[in-house]
């Protein structure tokens, strides 16, 4: 009897052991803040050329870096030229960590342009973004992404995601942007969520890593989460637990936003 009471034992705390194991992993190196990007020069271009330049520094990290511009093709070095006028986002990878920094070109002798986006529904197209055009030769045109130029410098029913906004002015001056437009969704809910169907006992609340009742934690495994969420094996089903559609689509959402604890 005592052999049967020692091999139940042991079957339980293998089932509790193997509820979770699966999905242990371990914690990924805090890269945030390792890797400092800051602009050293730019030059701006003339209308309609490709003249602009900029190069940044970069320290922190392991001190050898790639650098890729709008998601080309990695360099070594930091410095960008021939650049027409726009939004240019690099990011620098050391290997291990990797930081972004965003600037834009500009037309020294046309029309400019900001961008205002607002938040849209998670799965919904209730989003805009506003365009304020300055500089070169009213009237303005406004396009968004492969469509048609219009008079508007507004644009709605927009989804959550990145977009590329072109202006051109009255002499055919052009300057092409880039925006996001973000979702609703706020840290605090994707919190809630995570810390009541992740972070439980004997599964991501201390005693399996990662520990998802840190906050920094959660943020830094928002990509695994959102992985294994959408496969449904977060949380286990031996847990008990599930998520709806909606928790799912939210921390995917949220993921798409940059994964911020706003």
């Amino acid at each position: 009897m005592r052999k049967l009471r020692q091999l139940n034992l042991l079957l339980v705390s293998f089932i509790i052991f193997w509820s979770c194991t699966y999905e242990k992993e371990p914690i990924p190196d805090e890269c945030l803040g390792s890797i400092l990007l800051t602009l050293d020069n730019k030059v701006d271009t003339n209308c309609g050329g490709s003249q602009g330049s900029f190069s940044l520094n970069a320290s922190g990290g392991e001190g050898t870096y790639a650098f890729s511009l709008n998601g080309g093709t990695a360099q070594s070095t930091p410095t960008f030229t021939s650049l027409s006028a726009g939004s240019y986002t690099v990011v620098a990878s050391d290997g291990i960590c990797s930081a972004e920094f965003s600037i834009e070109i500009l037309n020294a002798d046309g029309v400019n342009a900001t961008l205002q986006s607002t938040e849209s529904g998670c799965g919904s197209s209730s989003g805009s973004i506003s365009v304020n055009a300055v500089g070169g030769s009213a009237p303005y045109e406004y396009k968004l992404g492969s469509g048609a130029f219009q008079a508007s410098a507004t644009f709605n029913s927009l989804s959550p995601r990145d977009y590329v906004v072109m202006v051109k002015d009255a002499t055919g001056c052009e300057i092409e942007l880039q925006t996001k437009v973000k979702s609703d969704v706020r840290f605090g809910a994707i919190r809630a969520i995570i810390q009541t169907n992740c972070a439980i006992s004997g599964c991501h609340n201390g005693s399996q890593s990662p520990n998802l009742t840190d906050t920094n934690i959660i943020v830094s495994n928002a990509g695994r989460i959102q992985a294994r969420t959408t496969v449904r094996t977060m949380p286990p089903s031996s847990s008990g637990l599930s998520l709806t559609q909606a928790e799912i689509d939210q921390i995917a959402c949220w993921v798409a936003d940059g994964a911020a604890t706003n």
